[in-house]
């Protein structure tokens, strides 16, 4: 049971004491001593010894509902015992009754018992209000203050119970409606994502495939070795980027998970993707220290695609500077460091110095998923610099 509720169930239990309490000193103050006290006392006695009853409403709602009952009904034959005027202010004063009959009928309606259930308790519901009412002393007086004591506290519960049970059914409608409302989301983001694809494919694929069968055919009819050499690495990279671009295409279409064979596939060297750029005209030097052979394959990847976007970022923006790339193999963490310096060549570099840092967001956000860190910022003797510490191991 949550604090809430526990504190709810005793301020209800406690009230219902002071209420009995209180009913039989108000009497006493109103009349003084005299006959027929011990009797007012008596039956706020028993109001005090019902009032726990209320704990276990929620349980035992119809045991309840007749304990309650009972115990006003006896409380009442006990005032109408009393002489003449001593019942009429304890009706008056005394709320116990009317509080906790409400009650005990709210949790028996909450919960939609079945009628032949609830039957008792409605019965001495009954009889209660007709000895509160007193119909052999007609008296509009008695009437009025009768019904406020008996049948008019069960009718407030049944409101309280109804309005309890369209509030919760309104919620669900509302709680339901936001479920549907994220599967629509959902389902516009997946045809977005398929749309997505299929425009890639189609647009990009197209020129990437031409590429490779021009630098097919060149490598074919070059005049010499160098150009035949340039035109293969050329249509190398061209078939690397078809099943990059192919991989890509897959995850829009899978919603953006990646299947289980591509997760265990092993990270490309990063020796080789220093060896490409020095070939393709940058100045890079790489300092490896340690076994890469110990890092799960989802942290190889990612440490794949910290260096290649350093080195990237070091062609659109500072092409010609030299660029050192520094990978700490550890036994619990992979630390990488890449220094572009600040002179570079002058004049532009092959790529267009575009982006917005897109880039490197979307790598902190890859390195964060595994649990890693990536700093990205000017260097203190002067260029950019790209920290990164990632985890030797994954649960990937």
């Amino acid at each position: 049971m949550r604090r809430r509720d526990v504190l709810t169930e005793v301020a209800l239990t406690g009230g219902l004491v002071a209420v009995g309490v209180g009913g039989g000193w108000l009497t006493f103050v109103v009349h003084g001593p005299g006959a027929g006290l011990a009797l007012v006392w008596a039956a706020a006695a028993l109001q005090v010894l019902t009032a726990p009853v209320v704990l276990l409403r929620r349980r035992r709602p119809v045991l309840v509902g007749v304990l309650v009952a009972g115990s006003a009904i006896g409380q009442t034959l006990l005032v109408l015992a009393a002489p003449r005027g001593l019942p009429d202010t304890f009706l008056s004063v005394s709320a116990w009754a009317p509080i906790a009959l409400s009650v005990a009928v709210e949790a028996m309606t909450v919960q939609g018992l079945a009628r032949r259930r609830t039957a008792p308790v409605w019965a001495l519901v009954a009889v209660l209000t007709v000895l509160s009412t007193r119909p052999w002393e007609p008296d509009l007086g008695f009437v009025i203050n009768g019904l406020l004591h008996s049948a008019v506290a069960p009718l407030a519960g049944l409101y309280l119970a109804a309005r309890r049970r369209l509030v919760l059914v309104l919620r669900e409608r509302a709680e339901r409606a936001e479920r549907e409302q994220l599967l629509l989301a959902e389902h516009a983001r997946a045809a977005e994502r398929s749309r997505l694809a299929a425009e890639i494919h189609d647009l990009v694929a197209h020129r990437v495939t031409l590429v490779v069968l021009r630098a097919g055919a060149l490598q074919v009819n070059a005049p010499d070795t160098a150009t035949r050499e340039a035109a293969e690495e050329l249509r190398v990279h061209g078939c690397r980027a078809l099943d990059e671009l192919r991989e890509l295409v897959g995850v829009l279409r899978r919603d953006g998970t990646a299947p289980a064979a591509l997760d265990e596939r092993p990270a490309p060297a990063l020796a080789e993707l220093a060896d490409e750029a020095v070939r393709a005209g940058q100045p890079v030097r790489l300092v490896e220290h340690g076994d890469a052979s110990q890092l799960s394959p989802v942290v190889g990847r990612t440490a794949y695609r910290v260096v290649q976007e350093a080195l990237t970022n070091a062609r659109k923006h500072a092409w010609g500077a030299p660029t050192r790339v520094d990978v700490d193999y550890g036994r619990d963490q992979v630390r990488i460091a890449a220094h572009t310096g600040a002179a570079g060549r002058g004049g532009a570099g092959p790529l267009p110095r575009t982006g917005g840092g897109t880039g490197l967001t979307g790598l902190r956000e890859r390195v964060e998923l595994i649990g890693g860190s990536l700093t990205a910022g000017p260097a203190p003797g002067g260029g950019f610099q790209v920290e990164t510490v990632l985890p030797a191991r994954t649960g990937s």
